[in-house]
């Protein structure tokens, strides 16, 4: 899903008649009808998953075992309610649970960083873009362990895959408010994870 693809009310309202038919076959025992929401929703879980993970094999895993929690929470899900924004909270989770599970959480010694990801950190910082986009991924990937979920999946949203803060809303079923929130929240905290490795620089050195 690109930020071109959010649709307009009354395309949301009949994807969520369609979605919740797809939902209903699935309950009663229809396999094709779940693959059919997979098929569906697959292109934003799998982004959802990249913008978090940067291994192909570890995106792929975890998208599989979103969908398959969704399978088994099935039973939960809101009549009517629309199919995205609730297989994207799972998705954000999932992927959250995995990062902690790798033990992600953890403090980084500033000489651990290559010299390429100090000078991200020093970007960071500084508040400017990173030159070098591998090295920003790579951290920007260890400070991103450190948020909480949903400060993580409205960065991603937003920052990594480009919905503007309404369509981050819509996604997450809160106000655009609260997404610029959050974000800000969140942005900051990246910088203040850069400037702690920065301090770890000067102890380092």
């Amino acid at each position: 899903m690109t930020p071109m693809d959010i649709p307009s009310a009354g395309q949301a309202s009949a994807n969520a008649s369609q979605d919740w038919d797809l939902v209903e076959r699935s309950l009663q025992g229809d396999s094709q009808a779940f693959a059919d929401l997979v098929r569906r929703y697959e292109r934003l879980v799998f982004r959802i998953a990249g913008g978090f993970l940067r291994d192909r094999g570890e995106v792929e895993d975890v998208a599989q075992e979103a969908f398959l929690k969704a399978y088994e929470a099935l039973a939960g899900f809101r009549a009517g309610a629309p199919f995205g924004p609730w297989i994207a909270q799972i998705a954000t989770r999932t992927c959250y649970d995995h990062l902690r599970a790798r033990r992600r959480r953890g403090e980084v010694a500033w000489e651990d960083l290559s010299l390429s990801e100090q000078s991200a950190a020093r970007s960071f910082a500084a508040g400017r873009p990173a030159d070098d986009g591998t090295a920003a991924r790579d951290l920007a990937e260890r400070a991103l362990a450190g948020l909480p979920p949903k400060d993580r999946q409205a960065l991603i949203l937003a920052d990594a895959l480009g919905h503007s803060a309404a369509e981050v809303g819509q996604m997450m079923g809160c106000t655009a408010l609260a997404v610029r929130l959050r974000l800000h929240r969140a942005r900051r905290a990246m910088r203040q994870a850069a400037e702690r490795l920065l301090d770890g620089m000067g102890s380092a050195e």
